[in-house]
Parts: structure tokens; sequence; C-alpha cells
């Protein structure tokens, strides 16, 4: 008896990932426009024969968790987690994370599609998702990550990065981040954004002719003047 209470005190203390139907709070216009995304990935997901998101772990008006669950533990997350930023009334950005290489194409291009339903084909979303795992898969041991610019533009922005064995556990993660546009879904194409070149952060340059240093510093120039060095005191230049 005592087991079996101790049991159930555990079962309730586990996280909502029990059903592949989350329990949503709809307490906001953006948990609501949340739970209709997350139908739309589902769907995609489907449609590919793969795991539905079925875990929500934490919900609030501005942060949400899920994923897919880990059949073998609830209270343990699968290789597919999702944290989003929401406004009170639509979403605001996404961070997928997957451990399985071979699951990101299908995953993240469910995403990307369902960000951009009438306009993106599930297909073409998975075009550069598939680009990034195979790369993964081919250099396991070479990380990337590109530079996210996190305010929400006309469309959708996606980014990617990779952490080979992020936390000393052996496990490494393939990551999306999908910046939603205005208004949380929108009819533009979504596009993948490359990580931008090197700026010239420190570059300097001794100009002998002019007497000027000259520094640049995210964009902006710099100048300072350099002095005359005060003349030694039997020198005639003291008088």
């Amino acid at each position: 008896m005592i087991r079996r209470l101790a049991a159930l005190v555990l079962a309730l203390m586990l996280p909502l990932c029990a059903s592949a139907a989350p329990a949503w709070p709809d307490q906001t216009a953006g948990q609501v426009r949340l739970r209709e995304y997350i139908n739309r990935v589902n769907m995609n997901l489907q449609s590919l024969g793969q795991a539905p998101v079925d875990a929500l772990y934490e919900c609030y008006p501005s942060f949400a968790s899920l994923g897919v669950s880990n059949p073998a533990d609830a209270s343990i997350p699968g290789s597919v987690e999702m944290t989003f930023a929401l406004y009170d009334s639509c979403l605001n950005t996404l961070q997928l994370r997957v451990s399985d290489a071979s699951l990101f194409s299908a995953v993240a291009g469910s995403c990307i599609q369902a960000a951009s339903p009438t306009s993106t084909t599930l297909e073409s979303a998975m075009t550069d998702p598939a680009r990034y795992a195979q790369r993964v898969m081919k250099e396991p041991g070479n990380s990337f990550e590109d530079a996210v610019d996190p305010l929400n533009g006309p469309a959708p922005r996606i980014y990617y990065a990779y952490y080979p064995d992020q936390y000393s556990d052996g496990v490494s993660w393939l990551q999306m981040t999908l910046i939603f546009p205005r208004g949380g879904v929108t009819e533009a194409s979504a596009s993948a954004t490359e990580t931008p070149p090197p700026s010239l952060s420190g570059y300097y340059d001794d100009n002998s002719e002019t007497g000027f240093e000259r520094y640049d510093y995210d964009g902006l120039t710099h100048f300072e003047i350099f002095t005359t060095a005060t003349p030694e005191p039997d020198s005639a230049a003291m008088d």
C-alpha cells in the first residue's frame, strides 16, 4: 500500500507529458496561438510518420517548454526539445533542439512550414534542415553557430547552431532558432540566415603622414591625436 501511494505521488509530480494532447492553459491569446501552431506542427509530423510533440513541461503567458516525450522515462525529455517565447497575443521565438540528427529535418521542417502555412510546402521547408543535418553527420565534432537577430520582422527568420557534447554527457545538440514575424504567423516564406562574415572590430591603422591613429569598432571610426612629448629639462624648448 505504501509503495502504491509513493508511486502515485511521484506520478503527480511528473511533467504533463503522458498524452499526445497536452493540456493547454489558454489564459492568453499568445497561448492560444501556440496551441494552434503546435497542432500544425503535429499534422506535419504525422504526415511524415514521426512522433508528435506530446509533452508540455511548462506554459506561462511569456514562456513555454515542450517536447517529444521519452517512452522509457516520462520525467526525462526525449531527443526533441522546444522552448518558446510568447507575446500576449502572438508567438515571438522558438528554439528547437534535437539530439538525434536523423530527426532534425522532419522536426525542423515541420516547424518552419507551420510558421508559413500558406506559402511554404513541407518539402521545401525541410531542405535547409536536411543540409545542416548532413553536415553534422559528416563532421560530428565540428561546432557552428549563427549570429541571431531576435527582432521580429515581416517574415520568419531561421538560424542554426550545433553543439557537440555540449554538457559533457555524450549528447550533441543540433539547434534551430525561429524568429516569428510580427503577428506570429505570416504568408511570407521563411528563410535561413547565413552567419555574417567577421567584422573588422579592433582594426588598427597607423597613418604616419597625418599623425592620426584610427581604430574601427562596431562600424564607428575613432580618431586620437597624440601631441609631441614633453621636452627634456635641458632642452632649448624648455625656455
